[in-house]
């Protein structure tokens, strides 16, 4: 598991990076079109399109994360 201690940050900073603080911070974007872009962007099914693009890119990281174990460390049956 100490291998994997530099993606703390990543699953900590994550998140951060679904909230709808970013788009609304954009100063060069207040045309109609980017308030029509921003409305589907985080529309209220924003978290089901987020939970199917992660999960399975979990499920792939958890192969990979398999994979790269070394057959020493696996368990024997």
């Amino acid at each position: 598991m100490a291998r994997f201690r530099h993606l703390t940050g990543i699953a900590v900073l994550a998140p951060a990076a679904l909230l709808p603080m970013p788009a609304l911070a954009c100063t060069l974007c207040h045309s109609p079109q980017a308030a029509s872009v921003r409305e589907r962007l985080l529309a209220a099914d924003l978290w089901w399109n987020a939970c199917a693009v992660a999960l399975p890119l979990m499920l792939l990281l958890s192969v990979v994360a398999l994979v790269v174990r070394e057959p020493g460390k696996r368990s024997q049956p």
